[in-house]
C-alpha cells in the first residue's frame, strides 16, 4: 500500500487536492495523532511504517464528515477513496523520498 502515480492522478482529477488544502491542518493533526497511535501498537523498539499509519487513518476518514460530503458531492460511492486519501495525506505530511538512480 503506497501512493504511486495512478492513485495520485486519479486523486487529483477528483479534487482530493483541494479537498487536503481546504483542511491541510485537520489532516496533518490526523497523521500525526494516527503516527502516536500506530507507534502503541507496534511497540517502542520497532519503528512505525507508514502502512501503520494509513491503516489507522482510513479508519478515521470512513466516517470524516467532510471527505464523505466531498464523496457525496462527487458521486464517489467507491470505497476505494478512502485508502487512496488515506495515503495520500500520509504522503503529504511524510513525503516518501525521491528515487533518483544512484540516491542513497
Amino acid at each position: 500500500m503506497s501512493l504511486d502515480t495512478q492513485k495520485l492522478h486519479r486523486l487529483k482529477g477528483k479534487s482530493f487536492d483541494k479537498l487536503y488544502e481546504d483542511h491541510a491542518p485537520k489532516w496533518k493533526e490526523m497523521v500525526e495523532k494516527a503516527r502516536d497511535y500506530a507507534q502503541t501498537c507496534v511497540g517502542k523498539d520497532d519503528k512505525v511504517r507508514i502502512g501503520d499509519v494509513v491503516e489507522v487513518i482510513v479508519n478515521a476518514i470512513r466516517i470524516d464528515p467532510t471527505f464523505e460530503k466531498h464523496t457525496n458531492d462527487k458521486a464517489l460511492p467507491q470505497k476505494f477513496w478512502v485508502s487512496y486519501f488515506a495515503e495520500y495525506i500520509v504522503d503529504r505530511v511524510y513525503p516518501q523520498p525521491d528515487l533518483k538512480k544512484g540516491a542513497r
